[in-house]
């Protein structure tokens, strides 16, 4: 589940995507209000989810946070699915999120809309100049929402909606029988070249932090997680623009409001050319954004022609205004939300670039003494104190990309076991990791 720290980016870098669309305040106790947000969300459906902002303006060309208006009643969860039961079939599920825009100050409405449907979604009414009856709709570059009109937009859609029904079943064979998931004969070395890819990426991060003051967030001084992904057998990409592409496709789908290997529109924060690598730092202190900055979005990343990917970020349970001090908790479904999103957005980039035969895989989490599991987003609670003894743990492991597709569940699970355990044996469950693998794939293209 995204934190809020990590939703208020689409508040912050306001930009419009084939997954991401802003609406004006809407009236949803009225049927145009709850027309415009169906008709939105239905083509954000699917496309595969993603998010719908509520409360922006376009002023001189640019979305700019309003604040609501006192006659516009709340928008709240129940009147947003209402919506949809209205104007949808078959109808589907959103979450919504009230976040604060840190610079504006209005309360902002975020709609998480799910994909992974198995089915197009259509409209099942019509509403005049707005939503037509058995009509369905999809994201178009712009971005806008219309029907789809060429073969090639219906092919994706209709694929997209196969694959999710695939999926479906494979998860109930999952349930029956269980293989294993990570490769035994990998390629000698790839290990080793990726974890000195990695280390040479914390060097190149920890020489950007090194005049920061003690105490900038982008120090991440009460720990982080890295993750690193090579892509074994990849032919070498033609140029720092061939790579861009490749993490440009990786990048259509948007899982959460703050991924990894992300794209911000702030020139500070933009990805960038150096040496023979593209990376970005959101870390870098940018004047006007200073109410923004905290550990869990001051990324570093960089990735090479060869197939190489490296990330740095730190704990979401570090922000401040927390209820627990920073350094003191871990979210217990966070660390399975974050590597089944970069081993996923990993996967991406490796079935566009072709030619490869799995993913080698270097997680590492540091600053976990004194740590105690938590739940922050109150999904799972957790019973029994769980504290880790332990500064950092380090995972490796290599997986084919139809494991990656097929078998993700086993692939976590061998992965982050060693993690877990170390909270006082904790024991990582494969219910847990389903249960926030079906939440994160809800928005799954």
């Amino acid at each position: 589940m995204p934190s809020i720290q990590e939703l208020r980016p689409l508040l912050t870098e306001p930009r419009e995507d084939l997954g991401t669309e802003y609406k004006a305040w809407l009236n949803l106790t009225e049927n145009e209000g709850k027309a415009i947000v169906a008709k939105a969300a239905i083509a954000l459906a699917n496309h595969g989810g993603g998010f719908l902002i509520i409360g922006f303006d376009e002023v001189d060309g640019a979305l700019t946070s309003v604040e609501k208006p006192v006659e516009i009643p709340e928008v709240t969860q129940d009147l947003v699915n209402s919506a949809i039961r209205r104007f949808s079939s078959p109808e589907f599920h959103c979450e919504v999120y009230n976040v604060r825009h840190p610079v504006s100050n209005f309360s902002h409405v975020i709609i998480s809309v799910p994909g992974g449907l198995s089915a197009p979604v259509m409209s099942r009414r019509d509403l005049p100049n707005i939503i037509s009856q058995n009509r369905c709709y999809i994201r178009k570059p712009g971005p806008r929402s219309e029907e789809p009109q060429t073969g090639e937009e219906w092919r994706t859609l209709i694929d997209r909606c196969i694959r999710a029904g695939r999926e479906d079943m494979l998860e109930a064979i999952r349930s029956i029988v269980s293989g294993k998931a990570l490769l035994e004969n990998v390629p000698a070395g790839e290990q080793e070249k990726l974890r000195a890819f990695c280390d040479a990426g914390r060097e190149r991060w920890q020489a950007l932090v090194e005049d920061l003051p003690n105490d900038d967030p982008a120090r991440l001084s009460n720990g982080y997680y890295e993750m690193g992904f090579s892509l074994i057998g990849a032919n070498r990409m033609n140029g720092l623009g061939d790579l861009r592409e490749n993490l440009n496709h990786a990048r259509r789908i948007k899982l959460t409001g703050w991924t990894p290997f992300l794209d911000m529109g702030t020139p500070e924060w933009a990805p960038y050319p150096h040496e023979n690598y593209i990376e970005a730092w959101v870390g870098r202190p940018v004047p006007g954004h200073d109410g923004f900055r905290e550990p869990s979005v001051c990324d570093f990343w960089r990735a090479s022609q060869e197939g190489d990917l490296y990330t740095i970020r730190g704990f979401s349970e570090d922000a401040p205004g927390l209820f627990v001090p920073a350094g003191t908790a871990l979210d217990i479904t966070i660390p399975i939300w974050r590597v089944a999103e970069g081993l996923l957005f990993a996967s991406r980039v490796a079935e566009h670039v072709g030619d490869v035969e799995a993913v080698a895989i270097f997680i590492r989490f540091t600053g976990l003494e004194g740590r105690s599991l938590a739940s922050f987003t109150g999904f799972r609670t957790v019973y029994g104190e769980y504290t880790s003894h332990t500064p950092e743990v380090i995972m490796t492991g290599e997986a084919s990309l139809a494991q990656v597709r097929d078998n993700l569940a086993e692939v976590l699970h061998q992965l982050l076991v060693p993690l877990y355990e170390r909270f006082n044996f904790f024991v990582l469950r494969m219910d847990l990791i389903e249960a926030q693998l079906d939440r994160l794939k809800r928005r799954l293209l």
